[in-house]
């Protein structure tokens, strides 16, 4: 499972991985054929609307904002700004240990005292 998690994360320093190869033809692809639809959707409401369907306005807008999106999406994938940073799984180089959370230790001592009362003395009615 490692070796997943290095490929999704790039080493420190470097930029987002550009996307390539078949992945990337699967995402020119998709964003051609949404384009077609989006174009082709737009062409129908205008008409449309044109023709008196004074409801389909608010459509001839609405297509061309989702081709735009669609771009911007297709953009921000290719060049890899989809991807999540993750911290390293690994220590850090000087060895030593990360600093202790401090919520997390008062959340510990709170259920060690709540459990020790409840050992110790009688139970309360709820």
């Amino acid at each position: 499972m490692d070796s997943v998690d290095s490929r999704d994360a790039p080493p420190a320093g470097q930029g987002p991985v550009r996307l390539t190869g078949r992945d990337a033809f699967w995402l020119h692809f998709t964003l051609t054929a949404g384009l077609i639809v989006c174009c082709g959707a737009f062409a129908f409401e205008l008409w449309r609307a044109l023709g008196g369907h004074t409801f389909s306005w608010m459509y001839v807008f609405e297509w061309p904002l989702f081709g735009a999106f669609a771009v911007y999406m297709w953009w921000n994938l290719l060049q890899g700004n989809d991807r999540v940073r993750r911290p390293s799984r690994q220590p850090s180089p000087g060895g030593a240990p990360a600093p202790p959370d401090e919520e997390l230790e008062a959340w510990n001592r709170y259920v060690r005292q709540v459990e020790a009362e409840e050992e110790s003395g009688p139970g309360r009615p709820l």
